[in-house]
């Protein structure tokens, strides 16, 4: 069954998977959607082309195609679709109505694309050596935590510095060096609650973001982190020095990192436990 006069055997040789519709059942579909999402297309005809769609997506992928009946050439997507062999299937559509309810659907597989573009985004916000988020996703994640806190349990900042990391990379090299920085980071997101951040700034230095706490709760931690990073790197003088600052509604993030960032350099130089200031 196809609608009069309508061209989708055309558009369906120049796009990699096409479908007819009429609603949201299939009636025909093109052996490359076999490839695509590993059904065979005969099975296909009589069922409703949303089930081929992720759960959260079907919603978003219902209300284009019955846009697409009224504004034909819309584009839908990225939708996640359910194939046998690949969870991370990402595709693109192309609507076009036809008629008497009949929609093309022409499929493209973008999944590379996608991937790339996330993988950017994930470059922007964090660091690339260790994985942790960067300086501007901890500034966000500051901003929210601030929101949640309240005066008998308020966010921190801990500053922390690798002390030992140039002796250990003039020792044994840049590229141990960086395997130490990879193994604190490690180490110090480990010792920290799911709500809360551990962040790298660059360099020798990482800032935990711990989120709406009793100071009592921070004291604990930094004695955690400091031992923890004590066994990082066997047969190196490596420790942590940290300094905290609390949050202050009349100060901004960089105020804050600035007076933890003033105590931790105290602390390396008493060479000691942490020091900060009233919380």
């Amino acid at each position: 069954m196809t609608p009069a006069g309508a061209d989708w055997r055309t558009l369906a040789s120049r796009t990699p998977a096409t479908l007819l519709l009429t609603g949201t059942t299939v009636l025909w579909a093109s052996a490359d959607l076999q490839r695509l999402v590993g059904a065979d297309p005969q099975l296909l005809v009589g069922r409703d082309v949303l089930d081929l769609v992720v759960e959260h997506d079907r919603a978003r992928a219902r209300s284009a195609l019955a846009e697409a009946v009224r504004r034909p050439g819309e584009r839908l997507g990225p939708l996640r679709v359910r194939p046998r062999q690949r969870p991370d299937l990402r595709v693109e559509v192309v609507a076009r109505a036809r008629g008497a309810g009949h929609v093309v659907l022409a499929v493209w597989d973008v999944s590379e694309r996608v991937a790339a573009e996330r993988s950017l985004e994930h470059r922007a916000s964090h660091d690339v050596l260790t994985g942790l988020p960067n300086r501007a996703l901890l500034a966000e994640r500051w901003e929210r935590s601030r929101a949640r806190a309240g005066p008998a349990a308020r966010t921190f900042v801990l500053l922390c510095d690798v002390d030992g990391l140039k002796e250990v990379n003039d020792r044994c090299g840049h590229r141990a060096g960086d395997a130490l920085l990879v193994e604190v980071a490690r180490r110090l997101a480990a010792e920290v609650r799911p709500g809360d951040t551990v962040a790298r700034l660059g360099g020798d230095e990482f800032v935990v973001l711990v989120d709406a706490v009793p100071p009592e709760h921070v004291e604990a931690l930094v004695r955690r982190l400091r031992r923890t990073v004590l066994r990082a790197q066997e047969g190196a003088d490596v420790r942590l020095s940290v300094g905290w600052a609390a949050d202050d509604a009349d100060r901004s993030f960089e105020a804050v990192l600035a007076e933890a960032d003033g105590r931790m350099y105290e602390d390396k130089r008493a060479n000691r436990g942490v020091t900060g200031g009233s919380p």
